[in-house]
């Protein structure tokens, strides 16, 4: 039986494979950062680091171990290897870009703030998450978060997932579809934060997350510059760190 495609479009098969390889992919990194991070954290206790009772550090070699080495380092091995730097769109920001970064960045807190206030209207709760709880009893970790976010969490996430994931997509898919299924796997990716909690608190967390990686999607797709929304991700989280930080301390950081 054959196929009701047109002349020269890609077999469904191979948008399957696609798909199928950008979860790989992001499964890869993972797997990699939480290996990475299992020898960073060794390697440190053995010369007599404690790392168990230092929050900050124990954050900061997460980060380190899966944005840094998870992400980053894995996706551009895979670029190598596949010979596709072509993929990603990234190139020095214009006024245009500089816009749609602060309109983006807007959005993207008007979303957060739209969505919790529905979950209040109707009474649905979501987890509180490890960096909220570890934050609001060591405040200063939301600051240190900050330089760590720019660094590698912004760079790392964007490059996978919006750079790696979304591009192959986008190779195969239309804009919509292959945002949608980069921000499923953009979501999936983040399940780990709220591990344990209540299978509804899982899910409605998972699509605050799903939501706001649509719009960075998005915001990807018209600018065609990853830089964009790498700033945009480094400097959301950064508010967000500030916030927690202000509602730990009651104050202003010194």
């Amino acid at each position: 039986m054959s196929e009701n495609v047109s002349p020269g479009a890609p077999a469904e098969r191979d948008r399957l494979r696609v798909v199928a390889k950008s979860v790989g992919l992001a499964l890869a990194g993972a797997v990699a950062g939480i290996v990475t991070l299992f020898v960073l954290a060794s390697v440190l206790q053995t010369v007599g680091v404690d790392v168990q009772n230092q929050v900050v550090l124990q954050y900061g070699l997460s980060i380190l171990a899966l944005q840094g080495f998870g992400f980053i380092i894995v996706v551009l091995a895979f670029f190598k290897l596949e010979d596709r730097f072509d993929i990603v769109d990234i190139r020095m920001p214009t006024l245009r870009d500089v816009g749609f970064a602060v309109a983006g960045l807007l959005g993207l807190l008007a979303l957060l703030a739209a969505l919790s206030a529905a979950y209040t209207a109707v009474g649905v709760e979501t987890p509180s998450t490890s960096i909220v709880e570890d934050g609001m009893q060591n405040p200063e970790l939301a600051l240190y978060l900050i330089p760590l976010t720019y660094l590698f969490v912004g760079p790392g996430e964007e490059l996978m997932f919006r750079g790696a994931v979304q591009g192959m997509l986008r190779e195969r898919y239309a804009a919509v579809p292959a945002i949608g299924i980069a921000s499923g796997v953009f979501a999936l990716a983040h399940v780990m934060n709220v591990f344990g909690a209540p299978l509804p608190q899982v899910g409605a967390y998972l699509f605050v997350i799903f939501a706001l990686s649509l719009l960075l999607g998005a915001l990807y797709e018209v600018t065609e510059n990853l830089l964009v929304t790498i700033f945009v991700h480094g400097t959301y989280n950064s508010v967000t760190f500030l916030a927690l930080y202000f509602r730990a301390t009651g104050g202003v950081p010194a």
